[in-house]
């Protein structure tokens, strides 16, 4: 087989189109052994190939060896092609596909594989090799790794191809039970219903593919339910086919048997394909290393698909399975550290972020941009201040990790940096660079006078420029003692003197931290006062000398916003805080001041509407209507927007609004008039000489709309004012909030600031800074002190004997100073290290047991001075061996005393327990007592309960009893003053509906409507559920109208009834009984069609029924008569149906009625459309009670079926249809055709025709809800 490159024919070859053939796996085809595959090629354009591909790691090449091995091997002219997704100059090669080849970049492949697993960076490469594949080559069927063939499938692939551009399979041809086996039906949800390992594509696919691509790169976890929407997406057709796609989803559906042919069956068809997902060869006792609890299937229940298992592990064994494991090349750093599953998600996030900021991306873990990674990953997290992605990602992916550090960068962040410093950068889990570092531990307190401001932000901006023209030593990094927070995302370390510079009252319980609170005006002052407990003061910030505008720079504003010669009203809107805002209210103003003028514009720069689409939408809808009102949404340049303006327009409302009045002195500084709300800092800022000022209802913040509408009007005309006031405004804040006076404000706050964290840290320091280390060098330099023997004695001979003593014991002397010196050394380094570990705490800040550490030094250095002191009173050796003998005997007696105290304090131990035992004991009786007395008050409770049981079941019985009277002289009473139907013998029954008249043959319904007192219960509720107030509910089979009554009364005169009889002495019934049981003008409302709803015009033979009535079907010749009925007893038929009950014996010979008489069929939709009264209503709900005959007489009433899609319900008799002539399955599809689904009344739910037959029975009635799909209830 002759390779030629994929790229096509070379430079120095004629340009002939030449098929590119790249073979997929390592080593000669037709050779044998785990590495060598058969050949393997890419797909070409013949079309009559089966072309198969798949998408892997080099850590699954045994699985895709085995995949093309399978494939191949019953596909002789198939051609197959395998894309490593980590795949590397030793793998590639021999067709086995890189993701350079399908062109993926390098930084897209970098990006990618740093944002997903193994699993997901697959699936997301998978819409792109087909893609690729489809367009150089035709259709194409993707396969799984995991699968095995074992029958050809290109039949059944090629011919859907050929048809749709996209072949599905689904996991499973019925439902799951959900009976607590694995998998559940959640988690066949969660998987996705079709099965991801086998997709055909065909041309016509190519959006869908791409649709694909977006979608799993967006969001990987989703790849396994992406194939759901497909139906939706693209032309499709299922392959349901039992022999394809068996897994551990199916094998429990589908019964596996030998064929004698001595080849596999899956319910009688071969097996094709077999899906090993969740197979471990390490674990083969298991179809599912993934479903090791209740599993669904037991191989050792399973022999035949038990072997199957072992032949794939076996063949995955044979292609090199165990031999050299390679690792996927994405899963970790150049130096082994494992990147975690969070850490992939955030950078994910943060990838899709920048892509749709139109921002750079952060740099990928792979390629030459790892150290920059690395970077990103040790970066803080928002709001977590000494934390770092990596740590975080760590934290959340390990329970364990959030079990022992509840708080990682709260309370347990010590706790914490230690694990990551230690078992987790050890263990390969943590990057080096990536450990959390401690808050503020890189920033050196300078103990001197200066400020640090902190934050991000205009108002950061100003306050830094301040403190910068104060002439104090200032920065942005916590190195001052004094700290001015200008956000609330910062935080400042400790020892410092933490100032929250707030611009409005803000949440007083962000400020537990702080030490001072400063806010922009005094009306925030007053407020914040109440709530908070340190002090609040008041500074302003500075308004910037900016260059007034000049009329050029407004012509080009205007030029570039599309503005002439109008009057511009400029408001600025943040969604982010639409209710201070008001910009609702600025627009109320605009309209009522200027309802019809032209010549003034409205202009609102809008920012936040990403974010806060709701309140965007609210706004545009209120100004879509005017085109004076412009919106400008996130402006590239506000102060070029507002160079167009004539007037700034601010109609704020109280709360938080400093920020906004604030923004109003930019305005103002380039010279444009300001039109505010008169409260809060505007007040402060601005005067009637120097803005526009509206006033508040009664004194609030809410301003006065129809003022300020008023004072739009003034203002729009008198351009001499906006001159005037955009002068004097200008000038005002310029003098009064001019840089150098605001910075001397600040920076005497600062100063007051400064002395008093001076003050407080002198009082929490000690003043003793002499050398803790003195008394052991002291100690230490006694040991170099001889002995004075010529210190004068009584005795004579007292020096001589010293110094032979001393030459005596010289050696021993000499080896006790060497031991001491040594223990001295010791000691004088263990107190240097412990010094110097208390420097470096007290360096960086600090930690709790600081004092503590003091303390412990401090005994520890007094301990040092005795034994100095010891040192030096020790002479010679035989007083140091009595002092050592002395201080043994000491211990001793303090051992003593220490285990006469223990035996003290254990029999005392013993005395507590005790008496805890006798309280137990009493308690224990005390609950005792109070069970007995519980269990004889429960016993006499119920006693109680069953006298009043049988108390009421005697009351009930009574009752009972006399209501069966009444209900007796009831119908006696309407015997006697009702009056009978003549000529038709009936009987009366008094029922839930009212008094009705039965034929009195009827053997079915007066029997049980005379015990019971209602009929079909659970149907009625249905229908009134059902059933619409201004709709017509159509009754088939109304018989004496028990449920046209009913609906009737329910419906009053808004609705209508159709009720269709083709039995006349019944129909006459029927007519009686509304008449007595309803109102006229009610029963006004109730339309009677004579005849039988059929699907078409025909004479109807009649046959007597079960209830009195009469059934029909098709008249096959001359109708013949039983008996002498007569002609007044020839009741016109309807459609084909059944009337009142199941035909199950003739009636009594003495009332003539019309056995094998001619009926009228009539279509009910020319009756309906017909009738007048019914004009322009719609059907609601249609009750068939035609066992057997339903699906004639909705035929007749297809036509408004489809138009009205009413909800059905009919008596469904697959006997009775059969015995018709007709097909039960074949009625119930075309029930779904018309667009109903099949629900059985005792089911509740959507069904197939196939289970609505096997539930029957094949003989067996019901009733059935055709619910009109995609209806609600």
């Amino acid at each position: 087989m002759t390779d030629v490159p994929a790229t096509g024919p070379h430079a120095d070859e004629p340009d002939e189109p030449i098929t590119p053939v790249i073979k997929v796996g390592i080593g000669p085809a037709g050779s044998s052994g785990p590495d060598v595959p058969p050949s393997i090629a890419l797909p070409t354009a013949d079309q009559s190939v089966l072309s198969a591909c798949t998408v892997a790691t080099k850590a699954q090449l045994p699985a895709v060896r085995t995949l093309g091995a399978s494939f191949l091997t019953v596909h002789n002219n198939g051609r197959f092609v395998a894309l490593v997704v980590d795949a590397d100059p030793a793998t590639t090669g021999q067709g086995v596909l890189a993701p350079a080849d399908i062109g993926i970049g390098d930084r897209e492949l970098a990006e990618l594989a740093t944002a997903c697993t193994a699993e997901q960076l697959c699936a997301v490469l998978r819409p792109r090799l087909l893609e690729r594949l489809l367009a150089d080559r035709g259709p194409v069927l993707y396969l799984d790794p995991s699968v095995h063939v074992i029958e050809s499938i290109a039949d059944q692939v090629t011919s859907v191809l050929a048809r749709k551009p996209l072949l599905l399979v689904p996991r499973v041809l019925r439902p799951l039970s959900d009976d607590g086996m694995r998998p559940t039906p959640e988690e066949l949800a969660a998987a996705g219903v079709y099965d991801s390992g086998f997709v055909g594509i065909a041309p016509g696919a190519e959006a869908f593919l791409h649709a694909w691509f977006d979608a799993v790169r967006q969001a990987p976890e989703s790849s396994a339910t992406f194939l759901d929407s497909a139906p939706a997406l693209v032309d499709h057709e299922v392959l349901r086919d039992p022999g394809i796609g068996l897994s551990v989803w199916s094998a429990g559906q589908r019964q596996l048997t030998m064929a004698d042919s001595g080849k596999l069956q899956l319910d009688g068809h071969p097996v094709r394909t077999v899906h090993f997902a969740g197979f471990d060869p390490q674990r083969p006792w298991l179809l599912s290393a993934d479903v090791d609890a209740r599993p669904r299937v037991l191989l050792s229940e399973h022999p035949q698909l038990a072997e199957l298992c072992t032949t794939y592990r076996n063949e995955l064994v044979r292609h090199g399975l165990g031999q050299d494991r390679a690792e996927y090349g994405f899963g970790q750093l150049v130096d082994g550290t494992i990147i975690p599953n969070g850490l992939r998600v955030e950078y994910r996030r943060a990838l899709l972020a920048a892509d749709r900021a139109g921002e750079r991306p952060p740099a990928p873990a792979f390629g030459t941009a790892e150290p920059d990674f690395l970077e990103w990953a040790a970066e803080p997290v928002e709001g977590l201040p000494g934390s770092s992605r990596w740590a975080l990602a760590v934290w959340r992916d390990d329970p364990g990790l959030q079990g022992q550090f509840a708080e990682p960068f709260g309370a347990d962040s010590q706790a914490f940096r230690e694990w990551c410093a230690g078992p987790g950068v050890a263990s390969g889990r943590l990057h080096l660079d990536a450990v959390p570092k401690r808050p503020g531990a890189e920033t050196t307190l300078l103990e001197q006078l200066g400020v640090s401001v902190l934050g991000s932000g205009w108002v950061a901006d100003l306050i830094a420029a301040s403190a910068r023209a104060s002439g104090l030593p200032a920065a942005t990094e916590p190195g001052y003692p004094v700290v001015l927070l200008c956000d609330d995302e910062v935080s400042a370390p400790t020892d410092r003197y933490v100032v929250a510079v707030r611009t409005g009252s803000g949440d007083p319980g962000a400020l537990a931290d702080v030490n001072e609170v400063w806010v922009t005006s005094e009306a925030s002052r007053s407020v914040l006062e109440q709530s908070v407990a340190v002090p609040v003061r008041t500074i302003t910030l500075p308004v910037l000398d900016r260059p007034v505008r000049e009329e050029a720079a407004r012509a080009a504003s205007r030029s570039a916003h599309n503005i002439g010669d109008e009057v511009v009203f400029a408001t600025v809107v943040d969604h982010a805080a639409e209710r201070v805002g008001n910009a609702l209210g600025a627009v109320s103003a605009f309209l009522a001041a200027f309802p019809d003028r032209p010549d003034v514009l409205l202009v609102l720069a809008v920012s936040g509407s990403a974010d806060h689409p709701e309140s965007a939408e609210r706004l545009r809808l209120a100004t879509a209507t005017d085109p004076r009102i412009r919106l400008v949404e996130d402006p590239i340049s506000l102060p070029f927007l507002l160079d167009a303006a004539d007037w700034m327009l601010s109609l704020h409302r109280g709360g938080g609004s400093d920020l906004l009045a604030w923004g109003l002195t930019e305005a103002a500084a380039r010279g444009v008039p300001v039109i505010a709300s008169a409260h809060g800092v505007v007040t402060e800022l601005f005067d009637d000489d120097t803005a526009v000022l509206v006033p508040c209802h009664h004194g609030g913040t809410e301003p006065d709309i129809e003022v300020a509408s008023k004072l739009l009007r003034e203002v729009a005309d008198d351009p001499e004012a906006a001159d005037r006031l955009s002068r004097t405004g200008r000038w005002h804040l310029l003098r009064a909030y001019s840089l150098p006076k605001v910075a001397d404000q600040l920076k005497e706050r600062v100063e007051h600031a400064y002395r008093t964290w001076r003050a407080r840290r002198s009082a929490s320091r000690g003043g003793n800074d002499t050398d803790p280390l003195g008394p052991l060098h002291s100690a230490k330099h006694a040991l170099l002190r001889q002995p004075d023997v010529d210190v004068a004695s009584r005795m004579p001979m007292a020096p001589a004997l010293r110094k032979g003593v001393l030459r005596v014991l010289n050696h021993y002397d000499n080896h006790l100073r060497d031991v001491l010196g040594t223990v001295l050394d010791g000691m004088e380094r263990t107190a240097g290290e412990l010094l110097r570990r208390q420097e470096e705490i007290r360096e960086v800040g600090g930690l709790v047991e600081l004092e503590g550490l003091r303390a412990d030094f401090e005994r520890l250095i007094d301990r040092h001075s005795q034994l100095g002191d010891q040192l030096v009173s020790t002479d010679d050796g035989v007083v140091r061996v009595s002092a050592d003998l002395a201080g043994q005997g000491r211990r001793l007696r303090e051992l003593e005393d220490a285990l006469v105290a223990e035996a003290g304090k254990r029999t005392k131990q013993l005395d507590t327990l005790a008496d805890r035992l006798d309280r137990l004991t009493l308690m224990l009786d005390k609950t005792l007592d109070r069970i007995d007395a519980l269990e004889s008050k429960v016993a006499e409770n119920l006693r109680e309960r069953d006298g009043r049981l049988e108390s009421g079941l005697r009351s009930a019985d009574q009752a009972l009893r006399t209501s069966d009277a009444l209900r007796r002289v009831v119908v006696r009473e309407h015997e006697r003053h009702g009056g009978a139907v003549e000529g038709v013998p009936s009987s009366l029954v008094l029922c839930d509906v009212g008094v009705l008249r039965l034929p009195a043959e009827d053997a079915l319904m007066l029997p049980l409507l005379s015990s019971n007192g209602v009929w079909e219960p659970e149907l009625s509720r249905l229908i009134d559920s059902l059933v619409e107030p201004d709709g017509i509910f159509v009754d088939i089979g109304a018989h004496v109208g028990y449920h046209t009554i009913r609906v009737l009364s329910m419906l009053g005169t808004s609705g209508a009834v159709v009720a269709v009889e083709p039995s006349e002495p019944v129909r006459r019934l029927l007519e009686h009984n509304v008449a007595v049981n309803l109102s006229p003008q009610i029963a006004e409302r109730l339309v009677v069609v004579e005849g039988a709803a059929w699907d078409q015009a025909a004479d109807l033979l009649a046959e007597p029924a079960l209830t009195g009535g009469i059934t029909v079907r098709p008249n096959p010749g001359q109708p013949v008569h039983a008996g002498a009925a007569p002609a007044q007893n020839q009741v016109p038929a309807g459609s084909a149906q059944f009337v009142g009950a199941p035909v199950l014996e003739p009636m009594d010979d003495s009332n003539p009625v019309e056995l094998g008489g001619s009926v009228r069929g009539v279509r009910l939709d020319k009756e309906l459309e017909a009738t007048q009264s019914l004009s322009g209503m719609r059907l609601s709900v249609v009750k068939v009670d035609a066992p057997g005959r339903e699906h004639r007489a909705l035929g007749g009433l297809v036509r408004l079926l489809r138009r009205d899609r009413p909800h059905v319900l009919c008596a469904f008799s697959p006997s009775a249809i059969s015995d018709l002539g007709d097909d039960p399955i074949t009625v119930l599809r075309e029930f779904r055709t018309w667009g109903y689904d099949l629900v059985p009344m005792d089911q509740q739910r959507v069904v197939s025709p196939e289970e609505v037959l096997e539930a029957s029975g094949g003989s067996r009635s019901s009733t059935l809800w055709l619910r009109p799909r995609g209806k609600g209830v």
